[in-house]
């Protein structure tokens, strides 16, 4: 396993609403929420950045960029980014608040299908979208990553981990109604591949993470490594967040402990 390269990060930009009606989920319930839950969510959006290994002025793509705001701390950190999301209403709500530019650009699109052409980006990053890709369409998601990538470009991917203590639960949960509704709010496993009913918001399926790299592999990538991380839980008090960060520190340089941790991180190239 190679470390994986390391973009030049800005400090995670702020974001001003001054309109509170329409806010994405995200927004509302996270970034705008406790101090623990904006962590979590700078984390992962921080760590796949850092990943993907971009530089000032590198065009970047985000796959599944949601409300925007991982390509926004793209563009901030002087990369010139394009996010594309199946979704159209994070989309609005992105355009109106963080003011897409020549260095900034969003738009509506499959992933298994980009409007890009070949060899365009220097590197591409996806946070938490995997999971939500319909299952059949997964093998085209990738090769179309792998087209729009330039040869020597970099590749970050995040997803749940299958095999985190909380993944095992929501899966129990499914079989298990009474568990069920003792657990927070989250996705659950328990969509089922049927075209007809499919929504990405509700379909929730991670990638154990063998098949993830199998997966990147078979795309024609080469994987540079994989980790897992994140030991804060959403429901931690804001007063304990300092000693639950600094436990997870030390979750994380265990060796059989950090591979239950709740995030995979997968990074490579195209050769």
């Amino acid at each position: 396993m190679t470390r994986p390269p390391k973009s030049s990060l800005s400090p995670p930009p702020e974001i001003l609403v001054s309109d509170p009606a329409g806010l994405p989920f995200l927004v509302e319930h996270w970034f705008l929420a406790s101090r623990t839950r904006r962590y979590m969510i700078l984390r992962r959006i921080r760590d796949v950045l850092e990943a993907a290994g971009f530089r000032a002025t590198d065009r970047v793509l985000e796959l599944g960029t949601g409300w925007a705001y991982g390509s926004h701390w793209a563009r901030q950190s002087g990369a010139r980014a394009v996010g594309i999301d199946l979704g159209l209403d994070q989309l609005r709500w992105a355009r109106r608040s963080l003011a897409p530019d020549d260095a900034l650009h969003l738009a509506q699109a499959n992933a298994k299908a980009l409007p890009f052409r070949s060899a365009t980006f220097d590197a591409i990053a996806s946070v938490e979208m995997m999971e939500h890709v319909f299952r059949p369409d997964r093998e085209a998601v990738l090769a179309e990553a792998f087209r729009v990538l330039k040869p020597g470009g970099t590749i970050a991917l995040s997803t749940p981990n299958a095999h985190s203590p909380i993944e095992t639960l929501k899966r129990l949960a499914t079989r298990w109604p009474a568990l069920r509704q003792r657990l927070p709010d989250a996705c659950f496993p328990e969509a089922l591949d049927k075209p007809q009913g499919y929504h990405p918001y509700r379909y929730h399926h991670p990638l154990p993470v063998a098949e993830l790299r199998a997966r990147m592999e078979a795309a024609g990538f080469r994987v540079g490594g994989v980790r897992q991380f994140m030991w804060v839980m959403k429901t931690t008090p804001d007063s304990l967040l300092g000693v639950a960060c600094a436990l997870e520190g030390v979750a994380e340089r265990v060796p059989l402990v950090r591979r239950l941790g709740a995030t995979t991180l997968v990074w490579g190239t195209r050769p």
